[in-house]
């Protein structure tokens, strides 16, 4: 078979057809489903934001779900990878291509539920779960902090949820779909999605972000400390991205949520971002979600360590859309590559 030459990365290659979502980078603008993402994340509560983006049906995306007693001694090792594997297993989940939709479908409300209560027993590495009737963010916050939060904790996390629940063909999604396209459960198709979603190049430079900040201290030694780092080579976070050339859609919102939320970093980030146009100028590396996301998380009182499992708590769901529409081809995704090792030998 003939091999065709696609461009690093993949990069501009369409692999398979979607009615998730879009991106459109030149455009500045994301949507799910159609409707636009941004505006959902204004005005519409992360349920009804994740029924739409799982199959836009009318059924609840979200249910109330235990997690397991012989869960405890998994979430007291404090991995969430291992912690989803092992839900998965206790819950039954069986390969995607034994089940039908509605089946698979039962099966993607099930985890979705459940991650919550997963991120929140991992990080506190006991077993904790939801009340009966409970908001999806409210509980998640009130599991991993151990108290009931602030209206407003809830409402700036619920914005930030609904804007990162889904975004295209990113890196975990696209592993997603590649393990769905072997057949096998919902459970081991989110663990590898996750686990691409916890490499700096995706979900888990948003710590770097809030590092860089604390180094630089104050409003205005911003440019000074980028000026020094570009000199050292470092790499400037927050700027940046590989689909958007214009302005990152995320980024205007999630600065009013920051401003309301965490007004000292928040003036931070904006002489970041004023530094940033003066230091880069040129180099069409504009503030990317990853620049505010951090200051939100953190004024909601997560720990830094738990900043990349509260972003797969609303990506979860984009995921599960992604297996559930993959789960309807029949071919396994299974590319070639150029050989260009030792000739064969015999």
């Amino acid at each position: 078979m003939e091999l065709i030459d696609v461009p690093e990365g993949l990069a501009g290659v369409a692999v398979t057809a979607t009615r998730i979502g879009d991106v459109l980078g030149d455009e500045g603008v994301y949507h799910y489903r159609g409707r636009s993402a941004v505006e959902l994340a204004r005005t519409t509560p992360f349920e009804d934001v994740a029924r739409l983006v799982l199959d836009g049906g009318t059924e609840p995306a979200i249910g109330h779900v235990e997690l397991p007693a012989d869960l405890a001694p998994i979430v007291a090792l404090g991995d969430l990878r291992s912690a989803v594997s092992a839900y998965a297993a206790l819950s039954g989940l069986r390969p995607i291509m034994d089940l039908s939709p509605a089946e698979r479908r039962a099966d993607a409300v099930r985890l979705i539920s459940a991650f919550p209560a997963l991120v929140a027993s991992v990080a506190r590495r006991e077993l904790v779960g939801p009340r009966p009737g409970e908001g999806y963010v409210a509980g998640y916050l009130r599991m991993l902090g151990g108290s009931d939060p602030s209206p407003a904790a809830v409402r700036a996390l619920e914005t930030y949820c609904c804007l990162t629940i889904e975004h295209g063909f990113n890196a975990g999604a696209f592993t997603a779909r590649v393990v769905a396209s072997t057949g096998a459960d919902l459970g081991a198709c989110v663990t590898a999605a996750y686990a691409a979603l916890t490499g700096p190049r995706h979900g888990a430079v948003q710590t770097r972000v809030l590092d860089m900040f604390d180094a630089i201290g104050e409003p205005d030694r911003a440019a000074a400390w980028m000026r020094s780092a570009l000199a050292d080579r470092q790499r400037i976070v927050g700027f940046g991205h590989a689909v958007y050339r214009t302005t990152d859609p995320r980024v205007p919102l999630l600065r009013e949520v920051c401003a309301e939320l965490a007004p000292h970093r928040h003036r931070l980030a904006l002489a970041v971002e004023e530094a940033a146009a003066e230091v880069l100028a040129g180099r069409r590396l504009g503030a990317n979600v990853d620049l505010y996301a951090p200051i939100v998380l953190e004024g909601c009182g997560i720990p830094r360590s738990s900043f990349t499992a509260t972003f797969a708590a609303a990506r979860v769901v984009g995921w599960c859309a992604h297996v559930l529409e993959q789960a309807t081809e029949r071919k396994i995704i299974r590319p070639g590559a150029h050989y260009i090792g030792d000739p064969y030998r015999g």
